[in-house]
């Protein structure tokens, strides 16, 4: 008998191209993939990948295997959205994507508020930046995207809400004192930025550059991929930064940094709901979707 997680995990490693992207995909080890791709191939009677170039590929037979397997699994969801609408206790998996702002605030609550709302089902949230969330959903691995950034063309998405980028620094800091700065300023200021990838620097760099500052010219210290990680070195004295107002809020009010404004400045972003472009949206991912709608942010009455 076929095992739908076996179609699942040769389908993720044809789509990526990689057993290791797969198995952190999915949530599994490496050797669990490779086992379930063997366990297919000997079901199959013939050999599904081949090495070309360092690279994973489908031989001539995964190939037959594969469009078969695709196809299989969109009626697979078709016949779960429909046993959904008889039965009550359904169950299956969410694979969202989250980007890494979004996956420090609010998100991961409403991830448990919509499990609670449907306890049967199993969700499995990948946490990286928006270019590695929409790969996820062009190979077919992901449900879902929650990301920082307009998408491309080929996706299909809809807006969540609307966030603002705030800089900050410690109480102690001689910018704290000034209240408002000149975007030059930031020259003499020691930096902590996002990785190069993120959503968040990009924003920051162009609504500079639109300023008129040289962003080559900025003395970044620390880069890191973590918004709480940045928080908690300017909260400890080392220097200013910028990130999304909902991170901040609480620390904030607490008193534990200072906003300072740059005349001029104002970074503002849509965050995305965003759907696979290839393929039918699960009953989970629309369901889930409809629930963030329903949960969008006050930030969203921010939009002009």
């Amino acid at each position: 008998m076929i095992d739908i997680t076996k179609l699942k995990t040769f389908v993720a490693v044809a789509d990526l191209g990689s057993f290791s992207k797969a198995s952190e995909i999915l949530y599994i080890t490496q050797p669990a993939v490779t086992q379930q791709i063997k366990a297919l191939e000997k079901m199959v009677g013939a050999k599904l990948f081949q090495r070309q170039s360092g690279r994973i590929v489908l031989t001539e037979e995964g190939k037959r295997i594969y469009a078969l397997a695709k196809s299989l699994l969109k009626d697979y969801e078709s016949l779960m959205e429909e046993m959904a609408k008889i039965k009550k206790d359904f169950k299956d998996t969410l694979f969202v994507g989250i980007s890494t702002t979004l996956s420090e605030y609010k998100v991961p609550e409403l991830l448990v508020e919509f499990h609670s709302q449907m306890p049967g089902i199993s969700i499995k949230a990948f946490v990286e930046n928006s270019q590695q969330i929409e790969e996820g959903l062009s190979s077919g691995v992901l449900n879902i995207g929650l990301i920082e950034r307009e998408p491309s063309e080929k996706f299909r998405a809809v807006r969540w809400f609307y966030d603002e980028i705030v800089f900050f620094t410690h109480p102690s800091h001689p910018f704290a004192e000034l209240g408002e700065i000149n975007p030059e300023d930031l020259y003499s200021a020691e930096l902590i930025f996002r990785e190069v990838s993120s959503g968040t620097r990009r924003v920051v760099k162009e609504e500079l550059e639109r300023l008129g500052v040289i962003f080559e010219r900025l003395k970044i210290k620390i880069e890191i991929n973590c918004g709480r990680s940045i928080l908690s070195m300017v909260k400890n004295g080392h220097g200013c930064s910028f990130l999304s107002r909902g991170i901040l809020e609480k620390d904030l009010q607490e008193g534990n940094i200072v906003e300072v404004k740059i005349r001029g400045f104002n970074a503002r972003r849509w965050y995305y709901i965003v759907f696979p472009e290839d393929s039918k949206t699960t009953f989970l991912a629309n369901k889930f979707a409809k629930f963030l709608l329903s949960k969008a942010l006050p930030s969203n009455t921010m939009a002009s």
